[in-house]
């Protein structure tokens, strides 16, 4: 068989990745249990056909990353990434707007309100799933 015929033999294939779910999205899913799951996918999904599958809105309010670097809905996937996915944090808002959250002086507020504090939460997260 030539090159050209097995790649597209393997693309026809699709891709499987591995997702794990914080405890605030699992409770959102019917059935969903604890540790990553795993998902098979048609060869060039993206971030956004994976939440389809899982039986998230693509437009949900949640952080996501891919082998541990934050990624938006139109992200590719490639076979055997591994995807976390993070409901959004309450007060993210107000926080980068300045309201209460930041007027106490939170240590999120100082740094960069919800959206700093995600990303270290997926990259610890990440770096304890390696271990």
């Amino acid at each position: 068989m030539s090159r050209l015929h097995d790649a597209a033999r393997a693309e026809a294939r699709g891709i499987r990745v591995s997702v794990i779910l914080s405890a605030a999205l699992r409770r959102r899913l019917p059935g969903s249990v604890d540790g990553p799951q795993r998902y098979a996918l048609a060869a060039g999904a993206t971030l956004a056909d994976l939440l389809a599958a899982v039986g998230l809105d693509p437009a949900a309010d949640l952080t996501a990353a891919v082998d541990g670097e934050l990624a938006e809905p139109t992200t590719p996937l490639r076979d055997g990434a591994e995807v976390m996915l993070l409901a959004a944090m309450e007060g993210g808002a107000a926080a980068e707007a300045g309201g209460a959250a930041a007027e106490a002086g939170g240590a999120a507020a100082k740094a960069g309100g919800a959206a700093a504090e995600g990303e270290a939460t997926i990259r610890k997260a990440f770096k304890g799933s390696q271990q």
